[in-house]
């Protein structure tokens, strides 16, 4: 069962996503370490949420004791909460055998359910994670910067669009998702109209000031991947103590929760 199949078997419109993020600085004023409090996000957060992203560049500027305890918290996950579908947050990207090398990582060492990819190389950078567990290809990102390419025009066709395309074409096993932010509202309902059966990964909500009316309601249609990040992990900058932490996180993913039913 690859992570399309786990989506269709939840049958949701709109899944809950929490973006694991563990800004070291953040977490240092908890009084906590970093594997313990990627345990506190995910207990914290399981009852309420169906997938879960890891953030990769977190844990690599940690070294050697990072990856560690990124593969310890990916086995917490799994053993405790099997259900739940893990996104690899790496945007990789390359060609030929280093792509393959990247998506062997992602899905045999890692055992990702799915990737992020950057689709900058074309089809070369999305053929080889498509031919093992398939992948989310950034599409349409939430940062402000984005337009600097992807809003481009070649022969009256955005940048974006074409890699709508190309993700389609090479979409032969049905395992392949896009990325768009909910800070663009206007491409995402553009892009969810005229391709219905695509997973979409919507990052954005919350810190970055997506609106949830407008994802909402732009969105319908397909199977959409809601996540926050940082607008869950950290719903504010003190708290009184650790135990006033789980609970502000509890509160931040019922209220993202509320914030979705409230326009679907």
């Amino acid at each position: 069962m690859n992570w399309v199949d786990k989506l269709r078997k939840l049958n949701k419109e709109f899944i809950i996503c929490v973006g694991i993020d563990p800004i070291l600085s953040n977490i240092q004023k908890l009084g906590t370490g970093l594997q313990e409090w990627c345990k506190i996000i995910i207990d914290s957060t399981a009852e309420h949420t169906d997938a879960y992203k890891f953030q990769l560049a977190y844990f690599e500027e940690n070294g050697i004791e990072g990856l560690g305890i990124l593969k310890a918290s990916l086995e917490y996950l799994k053993s405790n909460y099997p259900d739940k579908i893990i996104i690899g947050d790496s945007k990789r990207s390359d060609i030929g055998t280093t792509a393959t090398a990247y998506s062997n990582a992602m899905y045999d060492y890692w055992e990702f359910d799915v990737s992020t990819v950057n689709p900058y190389f074309g089809s070369d950078s999305i053929i080889p994670f498509a031919e093992k567990n398939g992948a989310l290809i950034i599409c349409k990102s939430s940062n402000n910067s984005s337009d600097e390419i992807q809003n481009l025009k070649i022969n009256n066709v955005y940048i974006y669009e074409k890699v709508l395309e190309i993700v389609n074409n090479c979409n032969k096993s049905d395992n392949l998702g896009i990325v768009v932010g909910a800070t663009y509202p206007e491409e995402l309902k553009k892009i969810r109209s005229s391709n219905i059966d695509l997973p979409i990964l919507i990052p954005g909500l919350g810190f970055q000031g997506g609106n949830f009316k407008s994802t909402i309601h732009a969105s319908k249609g397909g199977f959409n991947i809601l996540n926050s990040s940082r607008g869950i992990c950290f719903p504010k900058d003190n708290f009184d103590s650790l135990s006033h932490y789980k609970q502000s996180v509890n509160e931040s993913v019922v209220k993202f929760k509320k914030n979705i039913y409230e326009f679907n």
